[in-house]
């Protein structure tokens, strides 16, 4: 019988544990009409997050506040994703097809924007990236001609499409959409 209690004491304490260890979401007042699609968190206080309509923001204070940042001329782009490496550095990436994919970087925390990636070809459709540092990155498309589109970055500044003999076949009627939510430990 005493250990039965123990055992039922344990269990309600592991229990009780689990439940204050649980994850708690906080809904977060942005202040823009934008449906959201990418976030990349560089610590507890800095969030970068992206959406339609040209939309990025930027947290210093864990979210107690966002700032809007205009990337100028693309108030009409759909920021998918974004990846941000410092308070400062991110690189945004637009979907749509052909020339609407694109991918700007700033290193200012928002001042300024350059464009990194402009796509011309009709049939690319960029879906999301992933850098491993501010220098080294790949972005990719849906399948084109049967073979994803991937480019490659190792200067953070030019981008090559990695030749379709490289890659293996993409599977017919496959696309790459991905959610976009990451974040990195500073």
């Amino acid at each position: 019988m005493k250990f039965r209690a123990a055992g039922a004491t344990a269990a309600a304490l592991l229990s009780a544990t689990i439940i204050a260890a649980a994850p708690v979401w906080t809904a977060q007042l942005t202040g823009v009409p934008a449906r959201l699609r990418g976030i990349s968190a560089v610590s507890q206080k800095v969030a970068w997050a992206s959406g339609t309509t040209g939309t990025i923001l930027r947290t210093t204070n864990g979210g107690d506040s966002w700032e809007p940042i205009r990337v100028p001329g693309a108030e009409t782009l759909d920021f998918r994703d974004i990846d941000a490496i410092s308070d400062k550095t991110a690189y945004a990436l637009s979907i749509g097809n052909g020339e609407a994919s694109r991918i700007y970087k700033t290193s200012d925390a928002g001042k300024t924007w350059s464009l990194q990636l402009a796509n011309k070809d009709p049939k690319v459709f960029l879906d999301a990236m992933a850098f491993w540092s501010e220098d080294r990155g790949v972005p990719f498309s849906d399948a084109v001609d049967g073979t994803f589109a991937i480019f490659m970055t190792t200067d953070g500044r030019a981008w090559t499409l990695i030749p379709a003999d490289h890659l293996p076949p993409a599977l017919p009627s496959r696309s790459a959409m991905r959610s976009t939510a990451r974040s990195r430990s500073s």
